[in-house]
């Protein structure tokens, strides 16, 4: 397949826009730019069009897409407590289903084709399960909560043993499924977890390869209770339980001491940016462009639908490239800078990079196509600037994953996102789970 007449922006450092066509076989690119036509092969015309790599988000949680809009105006911990662990206990697999369906319809309508998520402590082979029917690349893993913060709701906090048989058997069964599906153990935080767990997911991890997922300094109440229970700094203790390295990804990161931040450097830690996340629930700003000065690798993330309440990569662009002006100041965080993050920087940091985040030959043909032409984004204003500043989901036309159209001129293409049944299926899945949590 040839896709021609495109703007190509492939997000290779150093490159240059390009015009051309991409060429796509047995799910791969095998050409970028000026092409000779092959004899029979099918072409689709995008001349005006605007091609990007496929989004990848750091860090969300489709079990908690059915909550959206449930859990406004609270802090972190109280949020967590008042909120959404209830609401995570009372799922079950319709629920589960459901809220992961709905998060993998809004991720392709904007642009998405690569996520990491993080889901509740039971059920996440149902997540697995539709993100592979999706056709997108995702990195998932079951919460891991064997202690708790306050009480914890009933069937939410498992046995230290409960957790980790969990863990193991979804790895077995899904970790490498079709070479997009992978596991990652994922504790919470710091704060739900015993010391015994946190070991034997460091040990787990160095012995498997696979990625680690946690949160880590969200917000100053948090950091005070790490203080409180260790003794020591968030990320002292994570160095302590030998849960730092490159294999590591630490949702927020958002209140470092400056120590801290020398650890992130020398372990090569990811930090996953949640910049709506951080300001709806008064967290902070998290200081992004410091840590990318010295070589940190950070993907952008939107977090869980009731802290945000978008998915969308579009949204959280726009809002790290304003916040880092704001703590910065203007120019210290470009447009181009921006999408970066939501592609190449957050394949990097999701330990991807040999698979997607730029558009080059032997990368996946993940991509997302945009029509940038409407002149309400400006007349003279570059690619960079008009993706990242003015435009929205509706200027996005087609989004690819490994080869295949998930969305084609707007309409999601995958068979178990089907529209009318999902929202059918939704408001009565959720007024169930509602009644189940006694909210």
């Amino acid at each position: 397949m040839r896709l021609q007449g495109l703007e190509i922006l492939t997000m290779v450092p150093g490159a240059e826009i390009l015009h051309g066509d991409l060429r796509i076989e047995d799910r791969r690119i095998t050409g970028v730019g000026d092409l000779d036509p092959v004899p029979g092969e099918t072409v689709q015309d995008f001349t005006g069009h605007t091609v990007t790599p496929g989004f990848v988000q750091g860090h969300l949680h489709l079990c908690q897409t059915l909550f959206r809009n449930l859990a406004e105006d609270l802090p972190l911990l109280p949020w967590l407590e008042k909120r959404i662990w209830p609401l995570e206990a009372a799922h079950d697999e319709e629920s589960l289903r459901i809220s992961a369906r709905l998060a993998l319809t809004e991720l392709i309508r904007g642009g998405c084709t690569t996520f990491q998520s993080m889901e509740t402590t039971k059920g996440t082979e149902f997540a697995f399960d539709e993100v592979l029917q999706s056709g997108l690349r995702g990195i998932l893993g079951n919460a891991l909560m064997d202690a708790g913060v306050g009480s914890l709701p009933p069937g939410l906090c498992l046995s230290t043993s409960r957790s980790l048989d969990l863990s193991a058997k979804l790895s077995t069964d899904w970790d490498g499924r079709e070479g997009r599906l992978h596991y990652a153990w994922s504790p919470r935080f710091l704060l739900t977890c015993t010391e015994e767990l946190l070991r034997e997911v460091a040990r787990a991890s160095r012995e498997s390869g696979q990625r680690i997922h946690t949160h880590a300094a969200e917000h100053t109440a948090e950091v005070a209770r790490v203080r409180q229970e260790h003794g020591k700094s968030y990320l002292r203790a994570l160095e302590d339980l030998e849960l730092l390295g490159p294999r590591s990804s630490l949702a927020h990161c958002v209140h470092l001491e400056d120590h801290e931040v020398d650890l992130l450097e020398s372990t090569g830690t990811s930090v996953l940016h949640c910049p709506t996340t951080n300001l709806k629930l008064g967290s902070g700003i998290a200081p992004v462009v410091d840590y990318l000065r010295r070589g940190i690798p950070v993907a952008l993330g939107p977090d869980g639908a009731p802290a945000n309440n978008r998915l969308c990569s579009l949204t959280e662009m726009r809002q790290a490239a304003l916040l880092q002006h704001l703590r910065s100041g203007p120019g210290a965080f470009s447009a181009r800078d921006a999408l970066d993050m939501a592609t190449r920087g957050g394949a990097r940091a999701l330990g991807l990079m040999d698979a997607c985040g730029t558009i080059e030959v032997g990368k996946a043909a993940d991509l997302a196509i945009f029509d940038l032409r409407d002149p309400i984004l400006g007349t003279t204003s570059g690619p960079y600037e008009k993706l990242v500043y003015s435009a929205e989901r509706c200027h996005l036309r087609s989004v690819m994953a490994g080869g295949r159209f998930v969305l084609e001129d707007g309409v999601v293409m995958v068979p178990s996102l089907e529209s009318k049944t999902l929202s059918e299926n939704a408001e009565s899945t959720l007024q169930k789970l509602l009644r189940r949590a006694s909210l």
